[in-house]
């Protein structure tokens, strides 16, 4: 591909203990898609995590002394921590600037706003801005590459992933209350701490850190998944699992509703209820005892190479 190959593309995005690794999952995914396609690329990661034992390539830096040292012809940033005074640089400083957004956080300087909530268009984005450009709605989902290698035979299982750092500590929780239901849990982790605990539990299989593949075999083999409302959910939504989600943060709860609205998710759960455990373990009974199942929202897997396309025509 000639003509990538003279385009340089930056992303800046964001993780960390207590902010997750949706951003930089999503933010990842889309540049492994540019980097396959010939073109340069440098991603650098606000983060008080390592990474590096999975992505070797990622660079570290700080929001608070954000600087352009190189010039690039399409920069990406995907952050809720960055001031507009770093997306007006980004705007001043490239071809083609790139938000990614959940909840029109700020007003944009110009630039290409990509926000994959369903609902983005009416909720969000209703009235645009003539000097901005929009890519609205589940179209653009950004799927990584290894969920369409990875394969996987059926299995009854209840799938629980409850964000990559697990910020509120519920992973525990959850899955001791499920304890005594005759079905096999698969839980998700990264943090090294909660491994005796889980391991304890009957009938659980624990998952520390597992590798994309491992990851996804065990999605793929679910009855029935319990995820936060975040990546992990439009990715099970790919694989067509059924799944309640519930909020672990202000962002996701804007979602929240929208997704099961949007048959995303088959329930949204309230933490914030006295009685939310009993709830969920409701849900669950529902589909996993009871047999019902409301239609799902197909996510078709092409939304990077959507985004690609889009940028390329605005780069043309």
């Amino acid at each position: 591909m000639v003509e990538a190959m003279k385009r340089k593309v930056a992303f800046f995005s964001e993780a960390g203990i207590k902010r997750g690794l949706g951003h930089f999952i999503r933010s990842y995914t889309i540049c492994s898609k540019f980097k396959s396609l010939g073109f340069e690329t440098d991603f650098f990661v606000d983060s008080d995590i390592d990474l590096s034992d999975r992505y070797s390539d990622v660079q570290y830096f700080k929001w608070q002394d954000f600087s352009l040292e190189n010039k690039y012809h399409i920069i990406f940033i995907d952050s809720y921590e960055a001031d507009i005074s770093i997306y007006e640089m980004i705007s001043k400083s490239s071809q083609v600037a790139v938000y990614l957004d959940d909840y029109k956080r700020l007003a944009y300087p110009k630039g290409l706003i990509i926000n994959f909530s369903p609902d983005a268009d009416e909720k969000f984005y209703k009235y645009k801005n003539p000097f901005n450009r929009y890519l609205l709605g589940l179209d653009y989902i950004p799927i990584r590459e290894v969920f369409f290698k990875t394969s996987s035979a059926k299995k009854e299982s209840l799938f629980i992933m409850l964000g990559g750092s697990d910020v509120l500590n519920l992973t525990h929780k959850v899955t001791q209350y499920f304890e005594d239901m005759d079905i096999p849990k698969v839980v998700v982790i990264n943090n090294k701490n909660s491994i005796k605990a889980l391991n304890h539990l009957q009938n659980t299989t624990v998952l520390y850190k597992p590798s994309d593949e491992m990851l996804i075999s065990y999605m793929k083999r679910a009855k029935l998944a319990i995820s936060t409302a975040s990546m992990s959910l439009y990715e099970l939504s790919f694989l067509s699992v059924p799944t309640i989600i519930i909020a672990t943060s202000t962002d996701q709860l804007i979602g929240a509703h929208a997704l099961e609205k949007h048959h995303l998710a088959i329930k949204y759960v309230d933490i914030e209820n006295n009685n939310w455990l009993d709830d969920l373990k409701d849900a669950v009974n529902t589909i996993i005892i009871g047999g019902g199942r409301l239609p799902m929202t197909k996510i078709d897997g092409l939304g990077t190479q959507r985004i690609v396309d889009k940028i390329m025509e605005l780069l043309k």
